[in-house]
């Protein structure tokens, strides 16, 4: 584990599980770290919530780098999803959103800080996939590979 000490509440379901974070709770950490504690490598992603802060990203496919922007205040988390795989032998969060604003447009892109205020609520969905990422010259990016 990633030395985070995990106290978001969940639930086991029959197929994974329901998470809720709560008010400074950060969203990417705190799935990583939470399927490192369960061994959990393979899995799916569905959220919504609020929060307070947000870092997102696009990925510029030319120029292999992400361009972010940061947004502070009230945000609306319309839509996370994302999926759970093996990087380096540890759990890999590849989570996108879309964000209300206060004036009712949203933002949306790659997730790459989400602080939670007041509540996040997220289903993981466990599968018995076997997804490692491996990175990817030609794209710059760390690809999905099925281990067979």
């Amino acid at each position: 584990v990633f030395g985070v000490v995990l106290v978001m509440d969940f639930q086991k379901i029959k197929t994974g599980y329901l998470i809720r974070l709560d008010e400074g709770d950060e969203v990417l950490s705190s799935i990583r770290d939470f399927c490192a504690k369960k061994k959990i490598y393979s899995a799916s992603i569905t959220g919504l919530g609020a929060a307070k802060s947000a870092e997102i990203a696009h990925y510029d496919t030319k120029e292999k780098k992400y361009y972010t922007k940061k947004l502070e205040g009230m945000l609306e988390i319309v839509f996370l999803v994302g999926n759970i795989s093996k990087l380096k032998n540890q759990p890999m969060a590849h989570l996108h959103i879309a964000l209300g604003l206060p004036d009712f447009s949203t933002v949306s892109g790659h997730v790459m800080n989400i602080v939670v205020n007041p509540t996040c609520e997220i289903t993981l969905l466990t599968n018995n996939g076997k997804i490692d990422r491996k990175f990817d010259e030609k794209t710059g990016l760390n690809l999905q590979c099925f281990v067979k």
